[in-house]
């Protein structure tokens, strides 16, 4: 990484930042002509021990990205979360805007066993209900308060797909609201 500066360190650390996204994109070749990339948004959920980060993602049992997957499991993947913009007055070209990212690279693979299968969707599913608005005023609004626990019984998720990237090349990278230099 060029900008040490930037550079977020541990497990604990780059965990914090991917708390924060709520959508990774994932860079795979694509399956039709493999001198062109494809890149997809999609939503997730992870874990992160030792180390070793896992990505989990559904979809439906056929399309591109399966296709894609099953060609060239290697893949590239990206998320970040913006946060507010600094506009130097003086020189713009010192303006830009905070952030947190994590990028990475690993390997992609359907997953076929039942039990990791669920455990896969219970943490995506996890994720998007902590980055859903609560609405004071909601109807829901006090059962948005009781914690889930998002379990899938293996009939509920033979119903879709679920692939994983597992990475040990992933760095993170922020610029944050601390005198950092441009």
């Amino acid at each position: 990484m060029r900008r040490k500066d930037r550079e977020v360190l541990g497990d604990e650390n780059i965990a914090k930042i991917i708390e924060q996204c709520t959508t990774c994109h994932v860079a795979m070749t694509d399956d039709a002509d493999p001198s062109m990339p494809y890149v997809i948004p999609l939503s997730f959920g992870y874990s992160l021990n030792s180390g070793v980060l896992e990505l989990y993602f559904h979809c439906a049992h056929v399309g591109k990205k399966l296709d894609c997957i099953r060609k060239n499991p290697n893949v590239a993947f990206s998320m970040c979360v913006e946060n507010r913009i600094e506009i130097h007055e003086e020189a713009y070209c010192k303006s830009g805007r905070f952030y947190a990212s994590v990028v990475g690279q690993g390997k992609a693979e359907i997953v076929e066993d039942i039990a990791e299968k669920c455990r896969g969707l219970s943490l995506l599913m996890k994720r998007q209900a902590a980055h859903e608005p609560h609405h004071p005023d909601s109807a829901h609004s006090s059962q948005s308060a009781i914690p889930h626990k998002f379990e899938f019984t293996p009939e509920q998720a033979a119903t879709v797909t679920v692939f994983k990237i597992t990475s040990t090349n992933f760095t993170g990278k922020a610029k944050n609201d601390k005198a950092q230099k441009c």
